[in-house]
């Protein structure tokens, strides 16, 4: 009997196996959403926890799925990591969906380590000149924010103390140049930090009973700018409070702006993982 022929990559190995490795880690972050220090600092019961993780892993699955149709010609090793559909059998249902995304995040493991024997549908280029040396990440880390000056100077501070620079927008002279204009000329940096704090106000127009904090206009349109510009891995949004999160941008790396501060470790540690040189020996 004929074997199947190996699946074909419509992008390098180097860029699928990025692409799928920040894929993995999205879902950890998702798992991490249940544990008992997770739940604690979100100020959630575990019922609330496990509906937000669940709401998170079904957006994630799907994700994935139409990830790997980007990335693979033939989508039958997309079949290979299963539907988006939660399996439920009756038992407890913290433990049924930590099974099933561990599940999915094996299948998505296996086709990353087999990457490597996968055939590219991409057409050779005949080098012309040596390779240019890889360029070291920015130590510049762009600041956006809202109307809470507190938070602002707080974290500006101790992105200083980790040996960093921070860019803040409106410390820059205008020079005649609109704010997108701004925000384009300096964002050549290898991190963002967005501070999403409880500037508005909003709700359905025919609910108001629903009203929840949200951050400004702005601050969103900036996360979604640097999440385009340099990647879900090089962008660390900062909660403050219990303000709403914008529903398109599931995968995003969000972490709480407590009051005792792990905020800062959390932080310096994905800034380090952008490939940034930070030194958490710093950290105090």
């Amino acid at each position: 009997m004929a074997q199947s022929p190996l699946p074909k990559l419509l992008v390098s190995q180097e860029r699928a196996a990025e692409l799928l490795k920040e894929q993995i880690n999205k879902g950890l972050q998702i798992t991490d959403m249940l544990a008992p220090s997770t739940i604690a600092g979100q100020g959630f019961d575990k019922h609330a926890a496990l509906r937000a993780a669940k709401t998170e892993g079904e957006k994630w699955a799907k994700f994935t799925i139409d990830l790997l149709k980007s990335l693979v010609a033939d989508f039958s090793i997309g079949k290979e990591f299963g539907s988006s559909d939660i399996y439920t059998y009756g038992g407890d249902p913290t433990i049924e969906f930590l099974e099933w995304m561990d599940d999915r995040l094996h299948r998505l493991d296996s086709i990353l380590q087999r990457l490597s024997i996968f055939h590219s549908a991409l057409k050779p280029v005949q080098a012309t000149t040596a390779p240019a040396p890889p360029k070291q990440q920015s130590g510049d880390s762009f600041m956006v924010h809202g109307h809470d000056e507190a938070a602002k100077h707080e974290v500006a501070r101790f992105i200083e103390q980790l040996g960093l620079r921070p860019i803040i927008l409106h410390e820059k002279p205008d020079r005649v140049r609109t704010i997108i204009e701004k925000v384009e000329q300096h964002s050549d940096v290898g991190f963002a930090v967005v501070l999403l704090t409880p500037d508005d106000i909003g709700y359905p127009k025919d609910k108001p009973s629903e009203a929840k904090s949200r951050a400004c206009h702005n601050v969103v349109l900036e996360l979604g700018y640097f999440i385009g510009l340099l990647g879900r891995a090089r962008v660390c949004a900062l909660l403050k409070s219990d303000i709403e999160i914008p529903n398109d941008f599931a995968g995003v790396l969000y972490k709480p702006m407590d009051a005792k501060g792990a905020w800062r470790f959390e932080l310096a540690r994905e800034i380090k993982a952008a490939g940034i040189d930070v030194d958490l020996n710093k950290l105090t």
